[in-house]
């Protein structure tokens, strides 16, 4: 289990009515030089798939590293090329309930596909513009897609969640919609709040590979996570009523930093200046953890903070990693919760588990 047995009940926060588990490293994993198996440059997506297998995505390095819970390595899989099989700038990744590894990978204009030995199946290319930057399991032969598109007519931008068929370019049902309008006139006098609606605002699902799938609203004045069934039924919805909470001055110039750094190292004009939203979100994940219960990570702590709920919305007892931080990244499974910085101090990405 990954449950920690420290308490904690004096934490700042008028939510946190339940006692708090602290979560423990079991293991970490990274290095700055020396062996390349356990050096990573940038990473864009992980997951544990039901054999023990954790998988790191690394936009820079173009592949996936495998490794053991106990943290050693296995293999890699594909490499930096526009071959079959090959990545250039993936954005993240899944595993399917029959152990197919897919890759979000803008280059193919969709995915890239291998089986549960981890060898390459096919590539799915739909979208010419926008293919999906989130995917995740819904059963064998359906998907969950996340996708920004935009309209230059209307001036209207918008991230949509959708339920498709495998093998299926347009959606089976639409099941959430974001979207903001923002003139060429706009744009030209401020272009912070288009480029992190398209780039930084972007939504995350959770799906079971059971034919659930739970999603927490990207907002900073609402908390709500919603869940669905495979025919885009609603299935669970918990709202909380949250105050919202401004960044430090120190975490919003950290946060305009590696906005600015993503943004040109990813072809955007080096004269514009971008500032980040300066209220946080009130969610950043959800997931179903390894109690089997309904993980919810808060936005608005920068150390990574849990509510933990039943199927049926009771909110159980919360969770806490103490670890400051402003670009801690966190990814919620049965297997485990793994943990990394974006923007780390030492200047290098660790992978953790936690416990």
């Amino acid at each position: 289990m990954i449950i920690g047995c420290e308490k904690n009940q004096e934490l700042p926060d008028d939510q946190i009515t339940l006692p708090v588990d602290t979560l423990q490293v079991t293991f970490e994993i990274g290095e700055e030089i020396g062996d390349s198996t356990n050096t990573f440059w940038s990473i864009v997506g992980v997951d544990i798939d039901d054999q023990g297998r954790i998988f790191v995505l690394d936009e820079i390095d173009a592949s996936v590293k495998v490794y053991d819970m106990q943290g050693n390595y296995i293999l890699r899989v594909t490499q930096r090329g526009a071959g079959p099989g090959e990545l250039l700038y993936p954005q993240g990744l899944c595993i399917m309930p029959d152990g197919r590894l897919v890759i979000n990978a803008p280059s193919k204009n969709g995915y890239v596909v291998f089986n549960d030995s981890l060898e390459f199946v096919e590539e799915i290319s739909f979208w010419q513009d926008n293919s999906p930057y989130h995917v995740s399991p819904l059963t064998n032969n359906k998907l969950v897609v996340c996708r920004y598109d935009d309209n230059a007519y209307t001036d209207v931008m918008w991230h949509t969640v959708a339920i498709h068929n495998w093998g299926e370019r347009e959606w089976e049902t639409l099941l959430w919609k974001d979207s903001i309008e923002i003139s060429n006139s706009e744009y030209n006098r401020d272009p912070s709040v288009s480029i992190n609606f398209c780039m930084f605002h972007l939504l995350s699902t959770y799906g079971d590979g059971n034919g659930n799938v739970y999603f927490g609203q990207v907002d900073s004045n609402e908390y709500r996570v919603i869940g669905w069934d495979s025919t885009g039924t609603e299935i669970l919805s918990i709202t909380r009523d949250m105050t919202p909470v401004e960044k430090a001055p120190e975490e919003i110039a950290s946060e305009a930093t590696y906005i600015n750094s993503y943004y040109q190292q990813h072809g955007g004009s080096p004269s514009r200046d971008l500032r980040p939203s300066i209220h946080e979100n009130m969610i950043s994940e959800v997931g179903i953890g390894p109690d089997k219960n309904l993980w919810v990570r808060r936005g608005t702590r920068n150390e990574p903070f849990f509510d933990i709920y039943d199927l049926d919305s009771n909110l159980l007892r919360h969770a806490i990693f103490p670890a400051d931080g402003w670009s801690w990244k966190t990814k919620i499974t049965p297997q485990g919760i793994l943990a990394w910085e974006l923007d780390p101090l030492e200047g290098y990405q660790k992978l953790y588990l936690l416990e």
